[in-house]
């Protein structure tokens, strides 16, 4: 019996996050929201990278700057937007001043 050591070459994990947030997640800025915050950092980055839809880049591009930034005043107008329920625009405006 030998000594020696078999080598075992592995290959690259290799991560493939999505590129775009689904069809059924785009029917307002909150379930956008909503949907990127429940990934992982990679695909927030992949879909700000790589969205053809402005409205996906945009959405991705908030969340990273509240996270990076550590803002959480910021973050927390997020929460209340996903877990308060669906708010126009309008009414955020109107309610306090914006922060993202």
């Amino acid at each position: 019996m030998s000594k020696e050591l078999a080598v075992v070459k592995k290959k690259p994990v290799v991560r493939k996050f999505r590129k775009q947030i689904p069809e059924s997640h785009r029917g307002s800025a909150d379930t956008r929201i909503r949907w990127l915050w429940n990934q992982r950092f990679g695909t927030l980055q992949t879909v700000w990278q790589e969205s053809p839809d402005v409205q996906d880049k945009m959405a991705a591009q908030m969340l990273m700057q509240c996270i990076i930034e550590k803002d959480l005043g910021s973050i927390q107008m997020i929460f209340n937007r996903i877990e308060g329920g669906a708010q126009s625009d309008a009414d955020v405006l109107e309610s306090s001043t914006v922060r993202v």
